[in-house]
């Protein structure tokens, strides 16, 4: 199935739109219960990092246009999905299940986007934009929600006993699941689902220990498929159930897609691809960014270290990926971070020679290649940025607090 949405409903438009991003959600993991529901797409996440792929699917831009990099980065201004100033549409995000330890004002989803405040679908009146940032199956696996031990910690008790964290990451994608059925099935009760536009989708996916990917297990690095293949299913809004959209898709097409299904026009900044009315080309190539950096200070002297900069460019066939930075920089990043942080336990459990020697390839490589693309790396390459810049809009002068280091570093993302 193919063609705009809005050619495969009656529905001219919608009154609201809910999307639900299951963090850490791999596409070939996506359970049949939610492709039974809606149009199912294989589509490309903008990034292999929540701090900036999160953005992207409310901005409908790359992480090089928006520049949210980190944690501590932020939007220019709320993202026009999020900020109808023109109408009077009820806006919610909901970050409970991942941020779990932090008060709202300190949640970085809401800091990034300039929002105050977390909402429950219950509490929105239509017309309404709905956003959920569920913990998904991002690590540590296997944990009810709201009950979190540190990352560490967890991949310490199965850092040999591969099978049984890929069981619990399988287990994990049904959890989420489950809570987004409970979103769902407001709407149906509420009887508004025919009047809105649903997506669940996820911001990027997750290594599990496979030999390709070094034996890594977590996300960011390296940029492969296993991580940036993730699921978009359009639902509700008088959409076929049961079907599969056979065009890959961006993470960026979301925003500009519900911008249009409810309000009919799409700001000419975004680098994603309105579905509801338009169809994406069968050339289309579509790209992913990431750069995590941190800040280590010594004494008085501070020095910005890379640990993983890369920029793939992606269609149906396959893609290339272009690492920046550094090389010896890079090696040094993606060891510490392996020996070090939250999946570091995971990783030494299931290290072989083999293994050993792709991780070693793959972080000094300043250019890998996936499947049978069909257009050329020379092309690719002079479609991606060279470099990657900072933006200039923290939200804060400080450093993140010590809440959120604490539930940073359970998660996984610092040590």
């Amino acid at each position: 199935m193919n063609g705009p949405l809005s050619r495969l409903t009656d529905v001219d438009d919608v009154e609201n739109v809910v999307i639900f991003v299951s963090d850490a959600h791999r596409f070939d993991f996506l359970p049949d219960e939610v492709k039974r529901l809606g149009l199912t797409a294989k589509a490309i996440a903008p990034s292999t990092f929540t701090a900036s792929a999160l953005p992207s699917l409310t901005t409908g831009q790359y992480p090089d246009t928006h520049k949210v990099w980190m944690f501590d980065d932020q939007l220019a201004a709320r993202p026009p999905l999020l900020d109808p100033t023109d109408q009077e549409i009820d806006v919610g995000f909901d970050a409970e299940t991942v941020w779990t330890k932090l008060e709202q004002s300190e949640k970085p989803p809401l800091q990034i986007h300039h929002l105050d405040t977390e909402s429950k679908l219950r509490e929105l009146e239509p017309p309404f934009v709905h956003v959920v940032h569920d913990v998904g199956p991002h690590a540590p696996y296997g944990f009810e929600n709201g009950v979190f031990e540190s990352t560490k910690e967890f991949f310490r008790e199965y850092e040999n006993r591969r099978p049984q964290l890929i069981d619990l990451y399988r287990q994990d994608c049904h959890n989420s699941v489950d809570r987004f059925m409970n979103v769902y099935n407001q709407l149906v009760e509420r009887d508004l689902l025919d009047e809105t536009l649903v997506a669940f989708t996820s911001d990027h996916g997750q290594c599990l220990g496979e030999r390709e990917n070094g034996g890594r297990f977590g996300h960011g690095h390296p940029m492969s498929p296993e991580n940036v293949e993730i699921p978009v299913v359009f639902m509700g809004a008088g959409l076929p159930r049961g079907e599969t959209y056979d065009t890959l898709l961006s993470g960026t097409d979301i925003a500009p897609t519900a911008l249009s299904a409810q309000r009919g026009t799409v700001p000419e900044d975004v680098d994603g691809t309105d579905i509801w009315r338009d169809t994406p080309t069968v050339e289309r190539r579509v790209r992913s960014d990431v750069w995590q950096n941190l800040e280590v200070t010594v004494g008085d002297h501070s020095a910005e270290i890379s640990v993983y900069a890369a920029c793939g460019l992606w269609n149906d066939s396959g893609g290339y990926v272009f690492h920046q930075k550094s090389r010896l920089q890079r090696l040094g990043a993606l060891f510490f971070d392996d020996l070090c942080r939250g999946y570091s336990p995971a990783w030494r459990g299931n290290l072989s020679p083999r293994k050993l020697s792709t991780f070693t390839r793959l972080a000094l490589s300043n250019r890998l290649k996936y499947g049978r693309p069909d257009f050329s790396d020379s092309l690719a390459f002079s479609e991606v940025p060279k470099d990657f810049e900072k933006g200039t809009h923290d939200f804060s002068d400080n450093a993140l607090s010590d809440a959120q280091v604490t539930q940073l570093r359970d998660l996984g993302y610092l040590q």
